[in-house]
């Protein structure tokens, strides 16, 4: 401003004149020059007078250049978190806020979290140019969390899907990431008992957390906890349960007890099923016989299975003491056709 002050009091320092005088020497050519000189340096004076572009001030907790942070923590986005803006106006405060830009790893920041434990910037732009850049490590001392251990069932003598293991925990991380490593126990699928698993979530920075759950088997008996059928041979009863929980029973008739045909007792699994199959055999005495049933679902080889006998009239009680089935677990048509839409091969039968 001193400088702009000189130069146009140096102008007026020539001799002095009248003012016609001096409107005739600056309307000369060679004196149109100096006219344009002072409207130019006037319009600056103006520009500086009138100029929204205020100096920006650190905030004193920004006046370090790096930081150490934890993740997910959010990046503010806004100046007025970095620079000292109380004193100014708010056209000055807009101006500032129009022409400034903050960059996460070089990308607007938008209010984002960290993304990732380790080594990051955080720049201000200003105006175009590089204002103030920080260098951000990022540390996670969260360890992860188990969202979920779930125990698994088993009957005796028949193992699990190995792979349902895996599918007993569940685990969430800050950081987004989660490696689950299970210790899988031997376990007997002969003795009933409980088998503990152990599981180990970890994140990609090292933080570990450990849970457990339990297989569980146990020894084949009405109620247990499961999805399987159940069949009753002193009750000549079928229960069909689902998660411990029965959602369908009905009398049946097994194997003929005094003819030698007696239903075999154990622990099976469906092995198929099938409509619409004609059964044959052999009677004691040796003729063929052809049964035809509706719904068929084996349960030990192709001999035996849980069937539809629209030929009985009754079922339950002692019928199978005298004319029972030859081995098969027959059925009333319509718990059968239930039975046979409920269940899917692999689900146990335990027939006691």
């Amino acid at each position: 401003m001193k400088r702009i002050t000189y130069v146009v009091r140096l102008y007026f320092s020539c001799e002095t004149k009248d003012s016609a005088h001096i409107m005739n020497d600056l309307t000369r050519p060679h004196n149109r020059s100096g006219i344009l000189i002072i409207m130019i340096i006037a319009a600056a004076m103006c520009m500086l007078l009138c100029s929204c572009d205020p100096v920006l001030s650190l905030n004193p907790k920004y006046s370090y250049t790096s930081f150490t942070l934890d993740l997910g923590q959010d990046v503010p986005d806004d100046i007025a978190e970095y620079v000292d803006m109380s004193g100014m106006s708010p056209e000055e405060a807009q101006f500032v806020r129009d022409n400034t830009a903050i960059l996460y790893d070089g990308e607007p920041a938008n209010d984002k979290s960290f993304s990732s434990a380790g080594d990051h910037t955080l720049t201000i732009m200003y105006r175009g140019h590089q204002y103030r850049k920080y260098d951000i490590l990022l540390t996670d001392r969260v360890a992860p969390v188990f969202t979920d251990t779930t125990d698994l069932y088993a009957i005796q003598t028949i193992p699990l899907d190995e792979s349902l293991i895996d599918t007993m925990f569940a685990a969430e991380d800050n950081s987004g990431e989660v490696k689950i490593t299970i210790d899988k126990p031997d376990i007997d699928y002969n003795k009933a008992g409980k088998y503990t698993v152990t599981a180990v979530a970890t994140d990609p920075s090292g933080n570990t957390a450990k849970a457990e759950a339990n297989v569980i088997v146990q020894a084949p008996d009405y109620g247990i906890y499961g999805t399987y059928v159940f069949v009753s041979i002193s009750q000549q009863h079928l229960t069909y349960f689902v998660d411990g929980t029965p959602v369908m029973d009905c009398p049946v008739v097994t194997g003929n007890t005094l003819a030698g045909h007696s239903t075999p007792r154990g622990t099976f699994r469906i092995l198929y099923k099938g409509r619409n199959i004609t059964l044959k055999g052999r009677e004691d005495n040796g003729d063929e016989y052809e049964s035809f049933v509706s719904y068929w679902m084996a349960f030990l080889g192709n001999s035996y299975g849980l069937h539809d006998a629209t030929w009985r009239g009754n079922f339950g009680g002692n019928i199978y003491q005298g004319a029972g089935s030859h081995g098969c677990v027959n059925m009333p048509y319509a718990s059968a056709a239930k039975l046979y839409g409920m269940i899917s091969p692999g689900t146990p039968v335990l027939i006691y």
